[in-house]
């Protein structure tokens, strides 16, 4: 079930950013148009078979494909260990926004706000009906620090490097996470995020050997530091308080 949802979430990451109906028609190579046959949509599976190419003309598949369905049985099974049953369809929501996240920016550096500002009220509803570990109050709050506190980072980047360094989708982003995990939440998405996204730039110009700057997505780094949040956020508290 868990690769069936994500060869869903596939789709409606690519569509959504292709304003194209998530429902209709059935699949097709981006490449020819081909409907694709029912064996050739096996999650993973057919991917590997058809070595990564389409049946029909032979153009290559993304690799994204395969990706998300595996990180989508990853995410999908931390959920089930680490977040209680009373949580799960809230959190199980937030999970599939971030994977759908994760597949449009890297694809193509866009990020729909159906699935970032179009959930924020879910997260302040689920928090006042108490399918979140947080109050409605702190879901408004979290969302207006998740956005306020990017869009601050934004300015002042710019107003230093007169470069844009973040996008819109990645305010929107953190509105969503902030309206799910609260202001701590946000806190955490935001520090795993910039050390990951860092660390993994700096290593991609030292393998690259570009000397140029490098632009790359911000959004899986943000989605990145919200898993990290969700399925650890009380132990990252418990540890904090016996530190200090």
């Amino acid at each position: 079930m868990l690769l069936i949802w994500g060869s869903f979430l596939n789709v409606v990451g690519y569509r959504l950013v292709h304003n194209e109906s998530i429902v209709w028609p059935r699949s097709r190579c981006i490449a020819c148009k081909t409907t694709i046959r029912w064996y050739d949509t096996i999650p993973i599976i057919s991917w590997i078979a058809l070595r990564g190419r389409c049946r029909t003309c032979k153009q290559p598949i993304s690799f994204l494909y395969p990706f998300i369905e595996a990180l989508t049985v990853l995410i999908g099974l931390l959920a089930l260990y680490y977040i209680p049953l009373h949580y799960l369809p809230a959190y199980g929501l937030l999970c599939s926004a971030l994977i759908v996240t994760i597949r449009s920016d890297i694809e193509t550096m866009l990020i729909s706000s159906l699935v970032t500002l179009g959930l924020v009220p879910v997260g302040m509803v689920c928090g006042a009906l108490g399918y979140l570990p947080i109050t409605f109050n702190q879901s408004i709050l979290g969302a207006l620090i998740g956005y306020g506190s990017l869009l601050i980072i934004a300015k002042l980047f710019f107003a230093f490097t007169k470069q844009h360094g973040l996008g819109q989708g990645d305010l929107e982003l953190m509105a969503l996470i902030g309206s799910f995990l609260g202001p701590f939440g946000v806190w955490i998405t935001i520090l795993v995020g910039s050390w990951t996204g860092a660390l993994f730039g700096v290593m991609y110009i030292l393998l690259s050997g570009s000397s140029r700057s490098v632009k790359l997505p911000f959004g899986p780094f943000l989605a990145f530091g919200g898993f990290v949040a969700i399925f650890w956020q009380s132990w990252i508290i418990e540890l904090m308080h016996n530190w200090f």
